[in-house]
């Protein structure tokens, strides 16, 4: 996956990614928080914008274009583009809410989970800004030490009202919150070191996902993994389908599992080797989107046509992005728009009290329909 850096944020481009013109209005609009520019400066050119990043110059422009049109930035003819304001259409924020993202370039799961992470990012900063509320974004190594992430002036100033930590890491069992410590929620997979955490329902998603897939008279439903879900992800996953199967006295079928759990998701090739030893399979449970376009590109290099020949259906489809065969994915996801609202909600409340109650709640999951999973014909 290539990357390239924006004022140090990382830019990625591929299927599935955030459009660069959204990653790259994002940063722009993350350093005017962070003030870069001062009001009335003038900004870097689009083209120079556009040449360190490595891309063309119309995502820049685009970009350029919707911060104009929401009072960051204007445009002067044959001058340049300059700051205009700090928050958009003049409005004065009641604070920052830093958002903590793990950061490792040596680690090839890290970079693969970076675009999934871009989006939710992306989310956030517009439901945040919806409640007046602006954003900033720090990258943090995992080799480093965690426990003063939250420390006022540590990694935020004043402005920074509360954080959204994206990973796990060790938080003291105090709930009240020391008058140098900045509130603090968890927006990732449950983990028993750190609370409050928002996270969603694995488990009960594959177990309802499987049912369903039963429902449309399949039996011989194979489970396919995905190599940059972490262990906890993965295993909720597997329980939940497992679940499903036993319960209609189904066997599960885990033959997939141990080939393809490293299997690269551009390597393609391996993964049509490991298909064709599925026979019986009639549906296949990808544990993600990624994996997904690389499953039904696979079966299409055999020649199997979904959903009239095979099934498929997987965690996280997007409406927005068709499968190789032209296909929308059937599966089930997870709403960012409930999660966030949350998240926020646990700030606020800490911000008040100064202390945290609750150590872990569970977003329910909804189903995508799609057209990638048809009920079995007989025989």
């Amino acid at each position: 996956m290539k990357i390239t850096r924006l004022f140090g944020h990382p830019v990625t481009r591929g299927s599935g990614h955030l459009p660069l013109a959204d990653q790259i209005y994002d940063i722009l609009r993350e350093e005017i928080h962070a003030s870069r520019w001062k009001i009335d400066e003038k900004m870097q050119s689009m083209m120079t914008l556009a040449d360190q990043c490595e891309v063309s110059r119309m995502p820049v422009q685009q970009a350029i274009e919707r911060l104009g049109k929401e009072g960051y930035l204007r445009q002067e003819n044959r001058s340049g583009v300059y700051l205009a304001s700090m928050a958009p259409e003049g409005r004065t924020p009641i604070g920052t809410i830093g958002i903590l993202l793990l950061a490792d370039s040596e680690n090839e799961r890290e970079l693969d989970f970076l675009a999934f992470e871009q989006k939710l990012v992306h989310s956030f900063m517009k439901q945040a800004e919806a409640v007046n509320y602006q954003t900033k974004v720090v990258y943090v190594c995992a080799k480093d030490s965690h426990e003063d992430l939250n420390k006022k002036g540590y990694l935020f100033d004043e402005k920074v009202k509360g954080i959204i930590s994206l990973f796990p890491f060790y938080r003291p069992l105090d709930p009240l919150l020391d008058a140098d410590r900045i509130p603090l929620v968890f927006w990732c997979e449950p983990d028993h070191r750190c609370g409050p955490c928002i996270a969603s329902d694995y488990e009960a998603a594959f177990y309802h996902l499987t049912k369903k897939i039963i429902s449309e008279g399949h039996q011989y439903i194979s489970l396919v993994p995905c190599p940059i879900l972490t262990p906890y992800v993965h295993n909720c996953y597997k329980r939940g389908y497992h679940k499903a199967m036993t319960e209609s006295n189904f066997k599960p079928d885990d033959s997939l599992l141990e080939p393809l759990k490293t299997t690269n998701l551009r390597d393609t090739a391996e993964l049509t080797q490991a298909l064709v030893k599925t026979k019986q399979t009639t549906c296949y449970l990808s544990m993600s989107l990624a994996r997904s376009e690389q499953l039904i590109s696979a079966l299409q290099l055999l020649n199997i046509d979904v959903p009239r020949d095979l099934s498929v259906a997987s965690a996280n489809p997007e409406d927005n992005i068709n499968m190789p065969n032209g296909k929308k994915l059937s599966g089930i996801g997870f709403s960012p728009t409930h999660e966030i609202d949350l998240c926020i909600q646990f700030l606020r409340r800490q911000m008040i009290d100064r202390e945290w109650k609750l150590s872990i709640m569970l977003a329910a999951p909804f189903f995508v329909e799609g057209e990638t999973l048809a009920k079995r014909k007989n025989g």
